[in-house]
């Protein structure tokens, strides 16, 4: 019995999938896939207090953007983002100055700062990467990014990836 376990371990570990340099350089983000939301699915929520926000990817399109070029961290290089800036999204719940401002993304990571910080900083809402939309499994489809002449240009923790919420704590 024991010999029969132990074959089968070994077999087991030489079926396991290894890693390899070239799915990072795919895709330096991860290697799964997610399939992109549907047209009229809730993807991002603004919020303070009973005032909400809620976004279709379509809604946020359709707001005024700009198209920046900045040195992506994590990636190391520069890439092209179009970007809607944080501050139009406070505006529509009311975030002001001293509010306790949470960036939720989809997996549960918050960065918490106070809204007169992520204005001062000059955070964006990117909804685009080089032109075409932002795949859940590169950091999509909304990400927080900042300016190169940004203060928190190199805070990776303020960096938020597939954004989710955005809370007045």
């Amino acid at each position: 019995m024991k010999k029969v376990i132990s074959i089968a371990i070994a077999v087991a570990l030489t079926t396991i999938p290894t890693y390899t340099a070239f799915a990072a350089e795919k895709n330096p983000y991860g290697t799964s896939t997610v399939d992109p939301a549907g047209p009229n699915e809730i993807i991002f929520t603004v919020s303070k207090g009973n005032k909400k926000a809620e976004f279709a990817y379509a809604r946020i399109q359709k707001m005024k953007s700009k198209t920046i070029s900045i040195y992506e961290p994590f990636l190391k290089k520069r890439q092209t983002f179009t970007v809607v800036p944080l501050k139009n999204f406070f505006a529509l719940v009311g975030i002001i100055g001293q509010d306790k401002v949470m960036t939720v993304a989809l997996n549960d990571y918050i960065y918490t700062n106070t809204a007169a910080q992520f204005i001062s900083a000059g955070a964006y809402i990117a909804i685009k990467r080089n032109g075409v939309d932002i795949p859940y499994d590169q950091g999509g489809p909304l990400r927080l990014v900042f300016a190169d002449d940004s203060r928190w240009a190199k805070n990776l923790d303020a960096w938020n990836w597939s954004l989710a919420a955005i809370r007045v704590k």
